[in-house]
């Protein structure tokens, strides 16, 4: 038994954290850190230690997580959250709406929303609206209630936002205190998430970019959790790459707008949404059990966390193989029939695919492409941002989203064309044959067109981002 295995039971059991793989690295610090303050040196002692002292304990697990956040991360989706999902509820229901970030790290994401909902609603947004942060970690939680950040929480932030917001503070930048007043911070434990700890119920509970420290069983039971803090229509917002890892079962999966999101099952949505069937990983055999830090390992987690939701019966493997190879066939044909031009026939034979396979790959970006030569841009639009939510790798589908906006089939915006354009470069750059995530089909154009062509139209989305921004600083 590894001498580390004593103390990952201990936090799992007591917070949930996996501390597998590169977050052993972190663990061993920690047991090195906590020998050294204790001047204990048996695993005996210093578990005795750490379960004995809850402020040590506390000490201990704040060494264990990486606390790497920033302003507006995963921009889309809080405005869609501001913009639209808030607004409709404000519409059907009295305020004030509540609004928890669960694992709020230094308090990035809660204050995020704080500006958001500001520049939205002006000085009644905090009338209209509660936020709470929780962490586990008492350490993080002092810096999010201080509200002072360096340079690299800004990365995402527009300098509009920065300067009318943050002031600077001992060569940092502090929070204006009106919304730093505003959000309520408190310690907050995932693994037991009654009611009491955190205030709620609440309209929408925040967990992004958090379960990447959780195996799939703990990601199962802080769903109940959360699910006692939920309010009966409230919503559910993970991170973009986390969503289908966390369709575990206990909520329903929902998209709005190119958004997903979870709800209490058999609830009526407040803005028009579409329940997601769960996907049937009948393409990748080797689905992970875990969340790992790459792209491919949260394709493969999400496969794996459906794979949960269908407790059918195993095929047999002459079946299996069968029904694989009807889906290869289909994809080839509704392929040759895109070549065609026969787009009614192809959209016809994909819309039937995804209602078997609603996240399959290859039938996305294929359904983009039809939907696109049928003029029809939003509809591609949506395709296209449903491949990226199941494979963030999907380089194709960053590309023709971003030929949406560059060639006028939707409104343009220089800066949503720039972002896309980047993937599909820092993707090819790292796997320059990458095939994107497709796994029958070949990508649309060659990856080193796709990177070329990227390249070039990147350099022009720059350009008319400096050339705006040097307009609106005119006057």
């Amino acid at each position: 038994m590894s001498a580390l295995a004593p103390f990952k039971a201990l936090v799992h059991q007591r917070c949930g954290l996996h501390l597998e793989g590169l977050a052993e690295a972190r663990l061993f610090r920690a047991v090195a850190s906590l020998q050294a303050s204790t001047g204990l040196t048996g695993t005996t002692q210093l578990l005795g230690q750490l379960r004995r002292d809850p402020a040590l304990f506390d000490q201990f697990v704040s060494q264990l997580t990486v606390n790497e956040t920033y302003f507006c991360r995963e921009p889309d989706a809080l405005n869609w959250l501001v913009s639209t999902y808030l607004p409709e509820r404000l519409a059907a229901e009295q305020p004030p709406l509540s609004i928890f970030s669960a694992g709020c790290s230094s308090g990035e994401e809660p204050y995020s929303v704080a500006m958001m909902l500001f520049e939205r609603f002006g000085e009644r947004a905090k009338a209209l609206f509660t936020l709470t942060g929780g962490d586990l970690d008492h350490q993080v939680l002092t810096k999010a209630r201080q509200a002072v950040y360096g340079g690299m929480a800004f990365r995402a932030l527009s300098p509009d936002f920065k300067a009318r917001y943050f002031s600077p503070y001992q060569g940092r930048y502090k929070l204006h205190e009106s919304l730093r007043q505003w959000v309520t911070f408190r310690p907050f434990n995932l693994l037991n998430a009654d009611e009491s700890s955190a205030g709620g119920p609440f309209d929408v509970i925040l967990f992004r970019n958090v379960s990447i420290y959780f195996d799939q069983q703990t990601r199962r039971r802080i769903h109940q959790q959360l699910g006692q803090l939920l309010a009966p229509n409230g919503i559910l917002l993970c991170g973009v790459t986390e969503t289908l890892g966390n369709d575990l079962g206990v909520f329903e999966l929902v998209e709005a707008q190119g958004v997903f999101y979870f709800r209490h099952a058999e609830q009526p949505a407040a803005v028009p949404a579409a329940p997601l069937q769960p996907f049937l990983p009948t393409l990748d055999n080797k689905a992970d059990e875990s969340i790992g830090d790459g792209e491919g390992a949260n394709k493969k987690l999400a496969l794996a966390s459906s794979a949960d939701l269908a407790p059918e019966a195993p095929l047999e493997p002459a079946a299996e193989n069968e029904r694989l190879d009807s889906i290869t066939q289909q994809l080839h044909t509704a392929h040759q029939l895109l070549d065609q031009n026969a787009f009614n026939d192809a959209a016809a034979m994909l819309e039937a695919l995804l209602k078997q396979q609603p996240w399959l790959i290859d039938a996305l970006v294929l359904a983009g492409l039809v939907a696109r030569w049928q003029q029809q841009p939003h509809q591609a639009y949506d395709y296209f941002k449903r491949a990226i939510y199941v494979a963030p790798e999907c380089w194709p589908a960053h590309f023709y989203l971003a030929e949406l906006y560059r060639q006028g089939e939707l409104t343009d915006e220089p800066l949503q064309r720039k972002q896309r354009y980047a993937a599909v470069v820092r993707l090819l750059t790292t796997v320059p044959t990458s095939s994107g995530g497709l796994d029958t089909i070949a990508p649309p154009l060659p990856p080193g067109d796709a990177r070329f062509l990227a390249e070039r139209y990147l350099k022009a989305a720059n350009t008319t981002l400096a050339s705006t921004s040097t307009t609106q600083g005119v006057g």
